[in-house]
């Protein structure tokens, strides 16, 4: 699979992420702006996601501060549930 292409599961949308102990790439929602990754094994806890599958953020420790504005709007559009609990 080359890196631009990707697979469907009902809902969900995946992307090859090719960064080792990482999953691949996916999103809950075609439509959705803001990527998602997850340690493969041995990590429980970590919120990762991303909006261009290039730099990577962990919600504990980035969110809100590091993120642009735009950033955060989209987050806070996509992920409500989340966002009221920082």
């Amino acid at each position: 699979m080359l890196d631009d292409e990707y697979y469907e599961d009902d809902h969900s949308v995946f992307v090859e992420s090719h960064l080792v102990g990482f999953t691949d790439w996916y999103k809950d929602n075609p439509d959705s702006k803001i990527w998602q990754i997850d340690y493969i094994e041995g990590r429980f806890g970590p919120f990762l996601f991303s909006f261009d599958r290039k730099k990577i953020y962990n919600f504990w420790s980035d969110y809100p501060d590091k993120l642009t504005a735009k950033e955060k709007e989209l987050f806070d559009k996509e992920f409500p549930e989340m966002a009221e609990l920082k």
